[in-house]
């Protein structure tokens, strides 16, 4: 019984759950009370949407036969047959079917402007049905698709608390668009770099793996460094509009730590994908973990990121025996 909850977990890709969390509750909390059992509520639907939206992702990418071309899946529950296909399909297709319902409540019953709310939470059904239904493995421009639909999950959670967008908010909307933009059309890319899928990007701008096993990033380094200094400065603008020195230095420490794993990321090297996947999971967290106390007051913003890290190497040690995913 452990092994398959196990196995669930990992098809649910449940180590980056927090990532789901907090791209909902910190716009949601710029204007909502944090300790209250509507938070609660929310934050038990981020999960729920983070282990049924990745795991329709997982699904699909198995479905459509990628995933068995893969060599780092082979361990996966659905490659390896350890959960059947069938039953993936009853458990997640159901599963999003009845998470349509609840985020439909949610939104008319919480949120101040329900029309808006609704608006985002569709938009983000749709475009991460588009995505992940193939067009990440078929579509150059996959990457698009994904930041929409993320961008929205975050509207959605802006709508709940919010009547209507204001500059904070516009400046979230981009951070958080950038942000996933980076995390696909860069990150996400770089790890399936040697499987050369037509949808991979950085190959149309000339990476490559060598024979030796060098990464040449090619063009793409001016790529992805043109899109993590965006993702930056849409940071330091919600550091100005809520401006203390406090924020200041929590700015500048989490900018010189995505500054050195950009680096780390884009300059040509042996490429080992262990540490490229450790790396991306710095990234990651550098990027996420930035905007919180930006947003948010200090105790909140502490409790949800301390949570967020233990959770995330937490599970990944349980999942993966490793403090990042395997996949």
């Amino acid at each position: 019984m452990k092994k398959k909850i196990l196995d669930w977990l990992r098809i649910f890709r449940a180590q980056t759950m927090p990532a789901t969390l907090l791209l909902i509750l910190v716009p949601y909390l710029t204007n909502a009370e944090f300790f209250s059992l509507t938070t609660l509520e929310i934050a038990l639907f981020a999960v729920l949407a983070h282990y049924l939206s990745f795991g329709h992702n997982s699904l699909m990418d198995t479905y459509g036969g990628w995933d068995y071309r893969d060599p780092s899946k082979k361990h996966h529950p659905l490659v390896s047959g350890r959960v059947s296909m069938t039953t993936a399909h009853n458990v997640i297709h159901w599963g999003l079917g009845l998470l349509s319902v609840i985020a439909a409540i949610i939104s008319i019953y919480i949120s101040p402007n329900p029309i808006m709310a609704l608006t985002f939470i569709l938009l983000w059904f749709v475009w991460g049905h588009a995505y992940n239904d193939g067009l990440d493995k078929e579509c150059v421009l996959s990457f698009l698709p994904i930041s929409i639909c993320f961008t929205a999950l975050g509207l959605w959670g802006w709508f709940l608390s919010h009547s209507q967008l204001d500059y904070v908010g516009l400046l979230l909307t981009g951070y958080f668009f950038f942000t996933i933009l980076f995390q696909i059309s860069w990150s996400g890319h770089l790890k399936e770099l040697s499987l050369k899928e037509r949808s991979n990007i950085l190959i149309k701008m000339g990476a490559s793996i060598t024979p030796k096993g060098w990464f040449i990033p090619g063009a793409s380094r001016i790529y992805g460094i043109l899109i993590k200094a965006i993702n930056l400065i849409f940071g330091i603008l919600l550091m100005l509009a809520n401006f203390t020195l406090v924020r200041l230095v929590w700015y500048v420490i989490l900018c010189l730590l995505s500054i050195t794993m950009l680096h780390q990321l884009t300059k040509p090297r042996p490429y080992k994908r262990d540490s490229e996947l450790f790396n991306m999971s710095l990234m990651e967290i550098f990027t996420i973990y930035m905007p919180i106390p930006l947003v948010l007051e200090w105790t909140e913003a502490t409790i949800l990121m301390l949570l967020g890290i233990i959770y995330f190497f937490g599970v990944n040690l349980l999942l993966w025996e490793k403090p990042h995913p395997k996949v």
